[in-house]
């Protein structure tokens, strides 16, 4: 039996007898069938319905991307790997290879190392234009605000599709730890002050870029989130962190990989303001 039919026999199985225990829970049919039938057409005909949690959420994708907290998955893009068609999923090399192993790629020690994972990581079999124009392409961008909002949903965004994350700020780490797409992210706060988690000295430029450089060329694919410019820019001044952002958005262009920042636009001159700009990207968020 084809497999594509396979899977859709068994969903309707599975639905049709949801419906049966809803209905002893005393859950009216015409209510179950609300959610039901549409997911049981759109099985047939290829229908794109937004999938919410209270329909099932999937497990993490084997290579690493948090499938029931990504944008495309929520609206209906990407089915997601355990909810995907099997001869799909078992057309992509990671998931064959993770399967194999009985694992997710980032709990393989071998992961960076990976010729499998370098390959074809970009390659996912349910890649389709509308999460290509839902999510950041390799390069280095800016965001102008005050607070770390918009910025910091654009790096969750490419975490939660399984890039490699690494945060460096000013911000309380344990603040940020308590965000569920963050739990796995690595985070540097910048300080002059030890402290008990890993910190960077602000005035270290050097260390600071080659934290970057090494990270983006160790991790398969990345993403950098640095908060704290206008801190750089007191300790350091401002030419000096231009060739730093300079430097940086270079090395991720090289390693295929995405560097975010913020500034608060007020604390900086109309020339900086111009010079910083023809260095990244500046964006909004991607909704």
């Amino acid at each position: 039996m084809n497999s594509r039919i396979r899977d859709v026999i068994t969903r309707l199985v599975f639905l049709l007898f949801l419906v049966f225990l809803l209905n002893l829970e005393g859950v009216g049919m015409k209510r179950s069938l609300v959610w039901v039938l549409p997911f049981c057409f759109g099985s047939f005909l290829r229908f794109k319905f937004p999938l919410s949690q209270n329909m099932g959420s999937p497990p993490d994708a084997r290579c690493g991307a948090l499938c029931s907290l990504c944008t495309s998955f929520q609206k209906g893009d990407c089915p997601s790997c355990a909810f995907s068609d099997e001869e799909v999923r078992i057309s992509c090399p990671i998931s064959r290879c993770a399967e194999e192993r009985e694992m997710t790629c980032t709990e393989c020690a071998e992961v960076f190392h990976c010729a499998i994972f370098r390959e074809h990581i970009d390659e996912c079999p349910f890649r389709v234009q509308e999460m290509l124009r839902d999510s950041l392409p390799h390069g280095g961008f800016l965001v102008k605000e005050r607070h770390l909002n918009e910025s910091l949903a654009l790096f969750t965004d490419r975490v939660v599709r399984g890039d490699f994350g690494l945060m460096i700020t000013r911000q309380p780490l344990e603040m940020l730890r308590e965000v569920p797409a963050l739990k796995k992210v690595h985070m540097i706060q910048l300080s002059q002050t030890e402290t008990e988690s890993t910190y960077l000295d602000p005035t270290n430029l050097a260390k600071l870029h080659l934290t970057a450089e090494q990270f983006f060329k160790v991790a398969p694919r990345a993403v950098l989130l640095l908060e704290g410019m206008e801190y750089l820019i007191v300790h350091n001044g401002f030419d000096r962190v231009l060739k730093l952002i300079h430097n940086v958005v270079e090395c991720a262009k090289e390693n295929s990989s995405r560097f975010v920042t913020l500034v608060d636009s007020r604390i900086l001159e109309d020339e900086e303001l111009a010079r910083l700009e023809r260095e990244l990207i500046l964006i909004g968020r991607i909704s």
